[in-house]
Formats: structure tokens, C-alpha cells, sequence
């Protein structure tokens, strides 16, 4: 899945201006309850501006008058530019950008350089644990052969009525042991539990699905 699917687009944003003022930008971030708003200008992303930056840079200054401080405009107190992402980044490389960067959102480009948006952390989030099916019951198989026990796995949660949502494998990084998680949906977790175990599977754990 591409990000431009997940993203916020810029009709549905709340955009600084460069030369808005620090007072109009506070009454902006306090009213939509934001942290931080991005600045952009002429379809260019610049940065974003947060309103803890702004009275750190207050209390920094020893201003003595805030309303006159407050004047100031918005490209005073851009930080922390963060790099923007094509539209046609895959999700997964934006788990891995976000993980590796201290960012709350990461501005969208098209292929003109346009800014079309940002992709927020919770957009992320929200399709990761729809395409790991979180909500749905989990079993944990222990197994040292994965390729010749994932078609019998398979093929047994399909007979006795279950529906994979998804499968992941995780190397345990001990004697070759790995653990394969698949979730499932369909038939009472318990019993398809009870009919691996009767083929020799080793089930290391039954989670129950999370009922919103």
C-alpha cells in the first residue's frame, strides 16, 4: 500500500502561512488542540511550528512584553524541518522513517514537489493493525521447520471452519525454533487450538480477540 491512500490531504489541514503572526498561529494550534501545525507556502511545504517552541523561545529571550513578542511572524520560529516523502512511498517505508526519526507527521509531496499533505503516525498505526488483523483471536505455533509446516497448518485451520486474517514468523533465536502467529477468524480459536494440537502442533499461546 502506497501512503498517498493514508494521508491527510491539504484541503483537510489547518496551514500556516510564513508571514501569519506567532499570535495567530497560537490561537490556531490551542483552537484545533494540535501540537503542531505545518507551514507551507505556495503549494511548498517549509516546516511545521509548535506552540512549545514558541515560548521556549519567549522564556529564552527574556522578552519583557509577550503581545509585542507575539507579533513576530511564523517563520521565526519554523524548527525542526523534516524531509518530505513521495506520495508513492510504501507504508512499510514510512513505519521505518518514523521509527528511526523523532517526527509527529511526514509531509506528502506529489512528483512536482507539491505539498499534498502529511501522513500522521495514527493514519499508520490505524492501517498497520488493520493488515495485522489485531483484533482477531491468535494462536502462537512453535515449529523448526517452517516451509513443510505452514501448508499443513494451513490446511487444517481451513477444514475445521477458520479464516486466516494474517500469519507472521518470528525467530525465536533459540535452537531453531521459530514462532509462527496466525489469526483467525470464523471458528472458536480454542477449538482449531485443540484440533492442531491433535496433529502434533505446539501451541505456545491462545489470544482471544479484542471485542470493541
Amino acid at each position: 500500500m502506497r501512503i498517498r491512500a493514508i494521508m491527510t490531504p491539504v484541503s483537510k489541514l489547518t496551514i500556516l502561512s510564513p508571514t501569519d503572526s506567532a499570535e495567530k498561529a497560537l490561537e490556531l494550534i490551542e483552537a484545533k488542540g494540535f501540537l503542531s501545525l505545518p507551514v507551507a507556502e505556495e503549494r511548498r511545504f517549509i516546516g511545521f511550528l509548535s506552540k512549545q517552541f514558541i515560548y521556549e523561545t519567549y522564556f529564552k529571550e527574556t522578552q519583557l512584553d509577550f503581545n509585542d513578542f507575539l507579533k513576530r511572524p511564523v517563520a521565526h520560529f519554523i524548527h525542526n524541518r523534516v524531509a518530505c516523502v513521495n506520495s508513492n512511498l510504501l507504508v512499510e517505508e514510512a513505519a521505518d522513517i518514523f521509527f528511526n526519526n523523532k517526527v509527529r507527521f511526514l509531509p506528502v509531496v506529489n512528483e512536482l514537489g507539491e505539498f499534498i499533505g502529511i501522513l500522521t503516525q495514527k493514519s499508520l498505526f490505524g492501517v498497520i493493525t488493520k493488515v495485522y488483523g489485531l483484533k482477531d483471536p491468535k494462536l502462537s505455533i512453535l515449529t523448526d521447520d517452517f516451509k513443510g509446516t505452514l501448508a499443513k497448518i494451513t490446511e487444517i485451520i481451513s477444514k475445521n471452519g477458520g479464516n486466516i486474517t494474517n500469519i507472521a514468523l518470528f525467530d525465536t533465536e533459540v535452537m531453531g525454533i521459530q514462532e509462527i502467529s496466525v489469526r483467525i477468524t470464523g471458528q472458536d480459536i480454542h477449538v482449531i487450538a485443540k484440533k492442531l494440537e491433535e496433529r502434533g502442533f505446539k501451541i505456545r499461546e491462545i489470544v482471544e480477540g479484542i471485542v470493541d
